[in-house]
């Protein structure tokens, strides 16, 4: 990451965080200190971020955002508290003095997190995309199925039903619900759950309270379920080897959801290749069971606003793809297919049920159509 590529996308992140004025203030001043000239934090962030490769746009200053969010997060006297609201500070009021005389002595974590940490984010809206395959493929199906997240984080996306419960989805249906991540997280620890919250911008009040909401609904619910979400250590390129080893496919009476929000979009062409390819060997020990499914930004545009809905799934011993809708993050649904009211859907199952939500809406989710 060069100096100029990182002040280019702090600029293209300021713009579209232009609603958030704490955010894009401290994007903006990053980016023109870096255009200015080389100042002394630089070298800090470029050495933490010598080995480390970026294939999003956002990736990088989404991450700078979230490093010094958790600093304001776990010290009190931090320069940038009274300027986060998420620490009570003041929105209106220009963080640049402060933020630059945090950098000018930061702690070492701040740099430990820059060198080797992931974001992991809870969007409550984009947390249900799973929702409509599985109710599209699944429930029509009355077929009980393994839920797997790869890159889960802590697991909330999982629990997309329980936190906000989709009338007519049957989530007795899910038999488990499994986490892969390099490093899970729990809840229950400080230190994480500052990181979670971290994950989304410090004038995100209302996505920092939906996230609140979800950890306290899935901890009432754990207390009675111990087993409720089941986190497990594993890196994205390992989850296809993961699930062969240890979910069993030889039961024919349950199938399979796994499904990737955020995650592909970090990966070079060659190593998506590589993921994909993974995938479809361990979908074969499914059969016509399993979905794969992606919430994913288009691949190829190198600022994109667009995630696609992709639903993959092994037929005749191959793998089918389909974009199954297309989101704009700020614009809303551009387009969905199948149309509502499809005429090759199946006489002998019932009709898909209708999902949701101000980013997604899919009013008919068919996953036997033609060419899938």
């Amino acid at each position: 990451m060069t100096r100029e590529e990182f002040s280019a996308q702090l600029e293209r992140g300021a713009a579209q965080a232009s609603a958030l004025p704490v955010t894009s203030a401290v994007l903006r001043w990053t980016a023109e200190q870096l255009k200015r000239g080389e100042p002394p934090w630089w070298k800090l962030i470029a050495k933490a971020w010598e080995k480390r490769t970026f294939v999003a746009w956002s990736e990088a200053w989404s991450l700078y955002l979230a490093c010094l969010h958790y600093e304001a997060l776990s010290d009190a006297e931090s320069p940038l508290v009274p300027y986060f609201p998420s620490c009570g500070g003041t929105a209106e009021a220009d963080p640049s003095v402060a933020l630059a005389r945090f950098l000018a002595a930061p702690p070492p974590t701040f740099a430990e997190n820059l060198k080797t940490a992931h974001r992991r984010t809870f969007i409550a809206e984009r947390s249900k995309a799973w929702l409509a395959p599985a109710a599209g493929f699944f429930q029509r199906r009355d077929l009980p199925f393994y839920l797997v997240e790869v890159n889960a984080g802590a697991g909330l996306n999982l629990a997309a039903d329980v936190v906000a419960p989709a009338p007519g989805f049957d989530s007795a249906l899910i038999s488990a619900r499994v986490g892969l991540d390099p490093r899970p997280m729990q809840t229950e620890d400080i230190m994480d759950r500052r990181w979670l919250t971290a994950g989304i911008f410090p004038d995100d009040l209302p996505s920092i309270a939906a996230l609140d909401a979800a950890i306290d609904k899935i901890a009432e619910r754990t207390r009675a379920e111990a087993a409720f979400l089941q986190l497990a250590p594993c890196p994205p390129e390992k989850a296809a080897a993961f699930i062969t080893k240890n979910i069993p496919s030889d039961d024919a009476d349950v199938g399979l959801l796994v499904f990737n929000m955020g995650v592909t979009v970090r990966m070079s062409d060659p190593d998506y290749a590589a993921y994909a390819a993974s995938m479809a060997a361990m979908l074969k020990h499914w059969g016509e069971r399993a979905l794969w499914v992606e919430f994913e930004s288009v691949r190829g545009e190198t600022y994109s606003t667009t995630f696609q809905l992709r639903a993959h799934r092994l037929l005749g011993g191959q793998l089918r793809s389909l974009v199954v809708a297309s989101v704009d993050v700020v614009g809303g649904l551009r387009r969905s297919t199948p149309p509502p009211t499809p005429s090759w859907a199946p006489k002998s199952l019932p009709p898909p049920l209708p999902l949701s939500n101000r980013f997604l809406t899919v009013s008919t989710l068919n996953l036997d159509l033609p060419g899938l």
